[in-house]
């Protein structure tokens, strides 16, 4: 899968050999794979990107994504600090 993320501070950055995606937000909890289903909506809680060799997480955070075609786009709502690596 391939990651897109939008952010003020850090412009585009694209992620590929994305493996998952886990989204829990404050309605529900998500586990995105390849070929998942199309999806459209917003995260107010944790995002972790699951990479091959490591893990990028996001907590706190306020986005809107989608994902279609194992692409998955994420626009960040607000500034966020450095990612955190797991």
């Amino acid at each position: 899968m391939i990651v897109r993320i939008f952010t003020l501070k850090n412009g585009l950055e694209v992620l590929e050999n994305v493996v998952a995606i886990r989204i829990k937000s404050k309605e529900y909890n998500l586990l995105i794979l390849k070929d998942y289903v199309s999806l459209l909506g917003e995260i107010e809680g944790e995002l972790e990107i699951e990479l091959e060799n490591e893990v990028k997480k996001f907590e706190n955070i306020k986005a809107s994504f989608m994902n279609d075609n194992n692409w998955f786009s994420i626009i960040f709502d607000e500034d966020i600090d450095d990612w955190l690596f797991l």
